[in-house]
């Protein structure tokens, strides 16, 4: 069974670094680095990345993902505007293609619903995720840039 718990920043720091290098694997495969310099850019994204999002959405809500009680990825969203932003969606390797995002996102969307939100996202052109969220009835709302924005809307309620 997978739930979330909030993120503790003792308990969870080490396992965040080791989910965003597994997010990057594939792509610093590609570029023929030495070990160390990969190591201090992935350092450097790592640390960029964490204040960006602190920056962009202050309010944000940072959970771990938890299968049979084992972190397994994270989730960041943020429903401080006129929309809740799917900030954020992780999850380790052996967890993707599962039907694990599939279903966090599914309970975000019953959360806006609820609260007659959209959730609005971007997402990295070229990302797999991408074909998921179509899947779950995000349409594109921008593809300008290196990041596609998308956007789900509720039912409206009569």
């Amino acid at each position: 069974m997978v739930h979330t718990r909030p993120f503790e920043y003792e308990q969870d720091e080490s396992f965040i670094w080791e989910l965003y290098c597994s997010t990057r694997t594939e792509e610093m495969a590609l570029w023929g680095w030495s070990e160390s310099d990969k190591l201090a850019f992935l350092q450097s994204q790592f640390i960029m990345q964490q204040k960006s999002y602190q920056m962009q959405f202050p309010a944000q809500n940072h959970q771990i993902i938890l299968r049979s009680g084992q972190p397994i990825g994270r989730l960041i969203t943020d429903a401080s505007g006129e929309a809740l932003h799917l900030v954020d969606i992780s999850l380790l390797p052996a967890y993707r293609g599962q039907g694990v995002g599939s279903g966090i996102i599914g309970d975000l969307q019953k959360e806006a619903e609820a609260v007659q939100l959209p959730i609005r996202l971007h997402v990295l052109q070229g990302n797999p995720a991408f074909r998921l969220y179509e899947r779950l009835h995000f349409i594109v709302t921008d593809s300008r840039g290196l990041y596609i924005q998308m956007e789900w809307q509720p039912l409206l309620q009569k």
